[in-house]
């Protein structure tokens, strides 16, 4: 029965060219999406749950809290996993990671010269137990296990070795010392938020021999035990801070402690963290997975649009049918395969479009197109549900609508379909309110973004490079500024612990000297031409001078110094900016700082968060960046100049810059990229309602050529018919955009939340999205009736 079903549908598609063509069209696209979308999901929610025993594996993070004031960061003390391992019997295993890219790259040489690199960790001898990776080489146990030695990704020893075997054994110089390399392991999955080129054993490091409680640099995690009860080891935790940790916190009159994190949520925590890679914002893919769960709905959309408007062509078929004996369950089920075959032949080409388009989905996500999964038993199971979903749901109202008519109405003429058009017109206004308001949601993440990119910062970040250097060149590295200034490459230069996008380091402003508050800070080590150099606007005091003293020196000679505050620093501690300058005031140690200026506010971080207090010191010694200002004129030839300089300063290190401005943009790669997402579906999402409002049209046309012909010979003008065809379809297109309008205002509200500083949302935004609908729909309408009124009245009227 049903190979009749499958034999009857295939020549009846096979007739109707355009119905099929623009369904197939319609739902293929659809699917794809909705395809494409599972995927970017899947694989940001795999994050991490390739190890075995994941869901016993946490992340340890700290919070520090003054007052009400509370601040949680990724790493922790070295003593921390070594003292759990002691002390607390459900904690199988442990291992710490100290990535240190997060201060300075280093120098790789393998006997080809130094390569500067910047995915370089140290882990301890347990990584391998926690973090059950594939080694091509090496013992697991035994790979980390002594100092100066090192493991490597298979890519990088490929790089500098040629293959993992050749690797292994072979000896590394890495910034001078040498290590060996006990074993190559896979390269770390793009679905690991660990990620690096080169582990070191950690016990090369002065805290992998000696740990200490103190700084908190280091990432940390644990494997438990089988069975383990998450509020008793939390329970414990705490009483190991409060035994080991807290005194010596309280003295600096902070509170500290420990949070467990399951590390398959690392990559969708919050991004206020900072992680080994970039986070995603989990709202992000509930988003995506909407959007695509629309498209699909309206691909479906599009099918019973058209097939319940072509229900009147196929009255005869039905009536003939069921006068020859048909059933209504044999009609149902004879529509139902035609659904059927379309959606299967659209699953497939779907299919072969993704192939097609792998380069295009992992340049327009950034994760890699894994056609394992799509094959794999739930890829399988998920395009078996849309293919039966899809099919049942396409093809249930229609073949319920044809399947139901009586035969002798079914034989006669000008049969109208009861209940056919109110549910068109519904679906219709369903598909444009979802175009519109994906256009509009697209307009407004463009505008937050260009926002973004076109705020003033409060500094200059223009033609400014950054230069990261090492900390075995402090000493020679003054006088490299100086030289830069005197050739002329740079205009100004200064020193910094940071670029001025991403200021990482946290203080406190303790009671002391003029001051009684005691609030959070974020610090900023600086050389004394930082304000020149980014251009800071100074509202009261003077600048730095050659005079003032480096904070290090100070505390070591019992000196005060100064510092520089920024508006919500000097507002916090209750000044204006003319009442804080000569104050003193106390970072917790000896001595006191006297403030010499209070600078503008500035973003020193992403437009996330809001500006907060920051104190700028004179610090040389903790710095690891030059920041120079280039001179105006061509900056290839400024920067050619530059790395002249540099190499004939520093000839065994690679010239690396970074641009300021490039850097800042980059901080917004995810936001970037939804908005590109949402750009590629909102035109797939208009582009399918787009060819559903073409095909009903033509149907529309079809069945009014003989009242549009008459309307001609009476002496109706093209526009005449136009407003004809066009009325009913912008009547719906006006219900949509007040809906999808209503939809805008919610989403660009819940959109600027992620936001400290965001902009307003014009009405330009929501007109310009429905202009652009309209315009095409508009378009769609007159390309068709262009086609009905240049017909001949005289041979459509004597047909009838």
């Amino acid at each position: 029965m049903w190979k009749n079903y499958l034999k009857v549908s295939l020549r009846n598609l096979s007739k109707r060219k355009l119905y099929s063509g623009i369904n197939i069209l319609g739902l293929t696209i659809a699917i794809v999406s909705f395809l494409a979308i599972s995927l970017y999901i899947h694989h940001e929610w795999s994050y991490d749950r390739m190890y075995s025993d994941y869901d016993r594996i946490y992340k340890i993070n700290q919070e520090f809290v003054s007052g009400a004031e509370g601040q949680m960061v990724s790493t922790t003390p070295s003593s921390l996993v070594p003292t759990l391992l002691e002390e607390v019997p459900e904690v199988e295993t442990g291992t710490l990671v100290f990535d240190l890219s997060i201060f300075s790259s280093v120098l790789v040489d393998a006997g080809l010269g130094n390569q500067e690199e910047n995915k370089f960790a140290y882990a301890d001898h347990n990584f391998f137990k926690v973090f059950d990776l594939t080694l091509l080489t090496g013992n697991p146990s035994l790979v980390l296990n002594e100092p100066d030695q090192i493991v490597l990704t298979e890519s990088t020893a490929k790089r500098y070795f040629n293959s993992a075997a050749e690797a292994t054994g072979k000896s590394l110089k890495v910034d001078g010392a040498d290590y060996l390399v006990t074993g190559v392991m896979q390269d770390f999955p793009s679905n690991s938020h660990i990620d690096f080129d080169f582990l070191a054993s950690f016990k090369t490091h002065r805290h992998g021999r000696n740990p200490e409680w103190s700084p908190s640099n280091y990432y940390s995690y644990v494997k438990f035990q089988e069975g383990f009860n998450l509020s008793e080891i939390k329970g414990k935790i705490d009483q190991i801070s409060d035994k080991y940790f807290g005194e010596a916190m309280k003295a600096y009159g902070f509170t500290t402690s420990f949070h467990l994190q399951p590390v398959t949520t690392i990559h969708v925590s919050d991004s206020a963290i900072s992680t080994i890679k970039p986070t995603t914002d989990i709202r992000y893919l509930y988003v995506f997975g909407l959007v695509g769960i629309l498209l699909i709905f309206i691909g479906i959309i599009n099918y019973v649009n058209l097939a319940t408007a072509e229900a009147t062509e196929r009255n005869k078929e039905v009536g003939l049918r069921k006068v020859l004996g048909a059933g209504r369950s044999q009609l149902f089920g004879q529509f139902i395969s035609e659904s059927f075959l379309l959606t299967a032949s659209s699953l497939l080409f779907s299919l072969l479009a993704l192939f097609i388009l792998a380069s295009n989905f992992e340049s327009l996500t950034g994760v890699p197109f894994d056609f394992n999964v799509l094959f794999s038993p739930l890829g399988v199971f998920v395009m078996a549900i849309i293919l039966i979903l899809v099919s049942l749901l396409s093809g249930f109202y229609p073949a319920l609508i044809l399947s139901n008519m009586e035969p002798l109405k079914a034989l006669g003429k000008n049969i109208k379909m009861g209940g056919g058009a109110w549910l068109r017109k519904s679906l219709v206004v369903f598909q444009f309110f979802v175009s519109i308001g994906l256009l509009i949601s697209t307009i407004v993440v463009k505008n937050q973004l260009d926002y973004m990119q076109t705020i003033n910062l409060g500094y200059d970040r223009e033609e400014v490079v950054a230069l990261s250097y090492h900390y075995n060149m402090r000493n020679s590295i003054k006088s490299f500024k100086s030289e830069m200034l005197r050739t002329g490459v740079a205009s100004q230069v200064a020193l910094a612990a940071d670029m001025p996008i991403h200021i990482k380091a946290g203080y406190k402003i303790f009671p002391g000297g003029d001051n009684d508050k005691e609030i959070m800070i974020t610090g900023y080590s600086v050389d004394q031409d930082i304000v020149k150099t980014l251009g800071l606007t100074i509202l009261a005091g003077e600048d730095f001078s050659e005079n003032d003293i480096s904070r290090t020196e100070a505390y070591e000679k019992g000196f005060d110094f100064s510092l520089i505050l920024n508006e919500s620093a000097a507002k916090e501690l209750g000044w204006t900016p003319e009442d804080a300058i000569g104050r003193k005031v106390s970072l917790g140690e000896e001595g006191l700082s006297g403030i010499k200026a209070v600078v503008e506010d500035f973003y020193f971080n992403s437009l996330h968060h809001h500006v907060g207090p920051l104190a700028i010191v004179v610090d040389p010694e903790q710095a690891n960046v030059i920041l120079a200002k280039l001179p105006k004129g061509n900056p290839s030839e400024n920067l050619s100049k530059l790395e002249v300089l540099w190499s004939s300063q520093y000839p065994d290190r690679p010239f690396n810059y970074k641009f300021v401005d490039q850097e800042y943009a980059r901080m917004y790669r995810s936001e970037e990229r939804v908005g590109a997402i949402f750009t590629v579906f909102a035109g797939i999402a208009v582009f399918i309602a787009i060819m559903g409002l073409f095909g009903l049209v033509s149907y529309v046309a079809l069945r009014r050529t003989r009242e549009i012909s008459i309307r001609k010979v009476l002496g109706a003008k093209f526009e005449d018919v136009l407003k004809v065809l066009a009325a009913d379809f912008f009547a719906l297109l006006a219900v949509s955009a007040i809906l999808a309008v209503a939809f805008g205002i919610w989403f660009s509200k819940e959109w600027a939340k992620g936001f400290a500083y965001h902009s307003d949302v014009p009405a330009w935004v929501y007109l310009s999205a429905i202009f652009i609908v309209a315009a095409i729909s508009f378009m769609t309408i007159g390309f068709r009736t262009v086609k009905v009124y240049i017909q001949n009245p005289a041979k459509t009227l004597k047909d009838d």
